[in-house]
């Protein structure tokens, strides 16, 4: 394909927020701006906006498109706008609000799109209006959509089961993968003989934070030295069955259950203090957090469940526990404190060679890459790339 090489293939990743500087979205969107993309990122705007665009990356603030139907209106419309202005070659999306309204729109401007399902939550399950109308959705709303990417085979075979997605456009990608240069081994910092829990998520129902805070109970009784910190953001943008509330958080820190660390941008530090991450998460896509946890040789316990279960080998590198049950968790939380120090180590060792080999960040952005140059059949993009920066070289 000849290319015109002062144009730029313009890419529009529709994004519920701005990531930060440790995410697959975030590598993704720098290497496309390496390859020669012109990329706009649609989306919620918050603190990593100026960091964001320091990068090249040009960002536009389309609103959260919430459950308010005036505010999801605003949102659609404001999509819609921005799509027209930017009149992109190709789009992306990440998460539901994304994969459904962006694909409607996308499809109705027909601009060719990318979609990544990065988990699915209570859809299939949840007897709440929004879940159910979403459910009826969003067979239409993938319909023309060029490819599918699933963070686990769990979602993609339910979204074929149910007739949302097309067999020849849905591919299993590993998550959004690790970079485990990034997130490498950091010797346990912390002084003290205190041994630390550290749970990691937005702070919400379907992350499992009330089964922390009841195995922390427990745990506690008999083990008085042992710390169950929390680092996550409080959260209001899920519906209300599924968020806590200020007085729950407050009671807990009260009482002396937990130790809350507010949210972290950068979460290593914090993990090389503890000596086993925990999350009781109900479903993922698949966690970052226990990717990223893995990746620093930090023994796991989490849930037995989509997302979770596929990021630990349970008895080598953690310990899978049932979902929303706190005694339980209780038990393998015990069980991971019972072990010598010697056997956490090994088993990070072991979760971490897990993670290079299975999960390395690498694999999901040459699946991207692999996508992009299929859909806009720019196979010769990168050679016109590079001629340019040899000619200037020159």
């Amino acid at each position: 394909m000849t290319t015109d090489l002062h144009q730029k293939k313009k890419i529009a990743v529709i994004e519920n927020s701005l990531f930060s500087t440790y995410t697959m979205r975030d590598s993704l969107m720098k290497r496309l701006l390496q390859e020669g993309y012109d990329v706009t990122i649609l989306t919620h705007t918050n603190s990593f906006v100026e960091q964001v665009e320091k990068t090249g990356l040009r960002v536009i603030n389309i609103g959260s498109g919430n459950l308010n139907p005036f505010k999801v209106f605003k949102y659609i419309l404001n999509l819609y706008r921005a799509l027209k202005k930017i009149q992109p070659d190709l789009c992306l999306t990440f998460s539901i609000r994304p994969a459904i309204f962006g694909n409607f729109i996308t499809r109705y401007l027909h601009i060719p799109t990318i979609t990544n399902i990065t988990g699915v939550g209570p859809l299939f399950t949840s007897k709440n209006l929004a879940y159910r109308i979403a459910r009826l959705i969003y067979r239409f709303a993938l319909g023309k959509t060029k490819k599918v990417f699933f963070q686990n085979l769990d979602d993609l075979n339910l979204f074929l089961k149910n007739n949302f997605v097309k067999e020849e456009v849905a591919k299993r990608i590993p998550g959004s993968g690790v970079d485990y240069h990034k997130f490498s081994p950091i010797p346990r910092q912390q002084k003290d003989d205190h041994f630390i829990f550290l749970f990691i998520g937005r702070l919400i129902k379907d992350k499992g934070i009330f089964e922390f805070v009841e195995a922390a109970r427990i745990l506690r009784k008999k083990y008085p030295h042992v710390l169950f910190n929390v680092i996550g953001p409080f959260w209001h943008q899920n519906l209300k069955s599924n968020t806590i509330t200020k007085t729950d958080l407050q009671n807990w820190i009260i009482e002396g259950v937990i130790d809350y660390e507010g949210e972290k941008k950068d979460i290593r530090k914090f993990i090389s203090r503890a000596d086993c991450i925990v999350l009781p998460s109900y479903r993922e896509g698949t966690s970052n957090i226990l990717l990223e946890a893995a990746s620093m040789e930090r023994p796991i316990v989490t849930t037995n469940t989509t997302g979770c279960k596929e990021t630990v080998e349970d008895g080598i590198t953690g310990f899978l526990c049932n979902v929303q049950d706190g005694k339980d968790l209780a038990d393998k939380m015990e069980k991971m404190y019972l072990l010598t120090a010697e056997e956490r180590n090994l088993m990070g060792k072991k979760g971490r060679q897990k993670m290079i080999k299975e999960f390395d960040k690498k694999i999901v952005i040459n699946n991207y890459l692999d996508a992009i140059e299929e859909v806009l059949n720019v196979k010769d993009f990168n050679f016109s790339t590079q001629f340019q920066t040899l000619s200037q070289g020159n």
